[in-house]
């Protein structure tokens, strides 16, 4: 077993796999910054701008900026809580969701393309050894907290 090489091979293939993705943004003129942000609201749902500042890794002030110009463009809303009118929520619109389908659209189409080159036998066990690779990464990432 050699962690290294695999630890290799995944990330060159993810990298891939992203880039081929990010395509579809050039028909939305998004850059790389604001797709990040509109992945964390997708995913995650709606967030405080604290929440989205943190877990982006950038400052505040850089997350209000994204999330203004993405606001502008009608790729995300903002909106108020209504126990506390000071915490500013911000979720993704449906042009925003449509951004997001767009780059798993292309992925996919790109994760089939090179699936063409296997037998149907080999995709089969392919997949089976994925899920039971995913299965024992969460067991460990649970166990390890």
């Amino acid at each position: 077993m050699n962690g290294e090489k695999i630890e290799k091979i995944l990330r060159e293939i993810c990298f891939k796999i992203r880039v081929k993705g990010r395509e579809a943004l050039k028909e939305y003129a998004i850059t790389p910054a604001k797709f990040d942000v509109l992945q964390r609201l997708y995913f995650g749902g709606p967030q405080t701008m604290s929440t989205l500042s943190q877990s982006l890794g950038i400052a505040k002030s850089t997350a209000t900026g994204l999330i203004k110009r993405l606001e502008k463009e009608g790729f995300v809303e903002r909106g108020v809580n209504s126990n506390d009118k000071r915490v500013v929520f911000v979720r993704i619109t449906d042009i925003g969701i449509d951004v997001i389908n767009s780059v798993i659209r292309r992925r996919i189409e790109f994760v089939n393309e090179v699936m063409k080159f296997f037998s149907p036998e080999e995709n089969a066990r392919f997949e089976e050894l994925l899920i039971k690779f995913d299965e024992k990464v969460l067991e460990l990432t649970e166990k390890n907290g």
